[in-house]
This record gives structure tokens, C-alpha cells and sequence, in this order.
């Protein structure tokens, strides 16, 4: 169902509504990027390395579940009102990467439909979506004791299983190098 190397290992746990909802999440090691450096790293995102090249966390992610048959983007939502979704980083500044728009009706309907139910915003909208054979997995991606969960992501997580998705339908990746 997952991945080859996004199997599930353990559960990351949201308290909703007073409730333990267990999320699949895995663990994953990338290796980090010692090529030639990327100039413009959206901030200082660290750079790790996938098939020999330099990208974010995020990027990875979505390559392997692009690697699986899936389709698969990475939906950034920083500083906008609709999300842009990313399938390359182009070693310029945000607002020159170029936007490519599933082209599946049922993800653009969904993400639309649970950003409506998030009252009406894309905030907090998981980092990699991926669609294969009609099932959806909405992936948010976590640096090991970098990062956490925010409140914005646990609001999309609650809109989305409104809407009528399951636990499966989202996966937590944590990585480090």
C-alpha cells in the first residue's frame, strides 16, 4: 500500500476531540548533500541527497512514492492563499518555481474540499500528496528532533477525516541524515 521505503513502523498519536487517533509513520535515514551547494535553500531548508542529487526532505519523499507508480507532488502553502504544488526545485527563489497542478480532479476536488472544511484555508495542508489506483495519502515530513507538529497540520488532519478520509490516507514521515 505504502512504498517500498515508507513502510510503516510505528504510529505518531494526535489527540482529537479528547480521542487518541494513531497516524502510520515511518523512519527514514537520507543522506545528506555534499555536492556542489544549493543556492537557494527557501530559507535554509537543509539539502540531502536522493539518487545522487541535492533536494529537500520533501522532494525525496515525493520521488519515492513517484519511484512506487504514484502521482505525487510536494503542495506548498507559505505565503499563499491556494497552494502551489512542486514536482522539482529549481535552484531560484519561491516565487520563481513553477507550478504544476495535478491533473486529477479528484485530488484538486478533495484538497479544495478539506481546505473548506479547515475554515475556507490551505493552512497547514500535509507536505507531499500521492494518489495511486484512487487511493490518496496526504504525507507530512518531520526532521527527527527538529521538527513538530503544528496545530495548523492537526486542523487539516481534523478537516480531512471529516471529509471522509481515514487514518491511512496520511502518513508521517520522520527523517534525518
Amino acid at each position: 500500500m505504502y512504498p517500498k521505503n515508507l513502510q510503516p513502523t510505528d504510529f505518531e498519536p494526535f489527540i482529537i476531540y479528547g480521542k487518541t487517533v494513531n497516524i502510520p509513520k515511518c523512519l527514514i535515514t537520507f543522506d545528506k548533500w555534499i555536492g556542489e551547494p544549493v543556492k537557494e535553500t527557501f530559507g535554509g531548508k537543509p539539502i540531502v541527497k536522493l539518487d545522487n542529487k541535492p533536494m529537500f526532505a520533501e522532494l525525496a519523499i515525493m520521488t519515492l512514492f513517484r519511484k512506487d507508480g504514484w502521482l505525487a507532488r510536494w503542495v506548498e502553502t507559505y505565503g499563499k492563499k491556494v497552494p502551489i504544488c512542486l514536482d522539482e526545485w529549481k535552484d531560484d527563489k519561491y516565487k520563481n518555481q513553477v507550478h504544476r497542478p495535478f491533473l486529477d480532479s479528484q485530488i484538486e476536488s478533495l484538497l479544495s474540499e478539506i481546505a473548506k472544511e479547515n475554515s475556507s484555508s490551505y493552512s497547514g495542508c500535509w507536505d507531499v500528496v500521492a494518489i495511486k489506483n484512487g487511493k490518496i495519502i496526504f504525507v507530512e515530513s518531520k526532521r527527527t528532533k527538529k521538527d513538530r507538529i503544528r496545530i495548523t497540520q492537526t486542523n487539516w488532519l481534523i478537516s480531512g477525516l471529516k471529509c471522509g478520509l481515514n487514518t491511512e490516507n496520511f502518513l508521517i514521515v520522520q527523517w534525518d541524515m
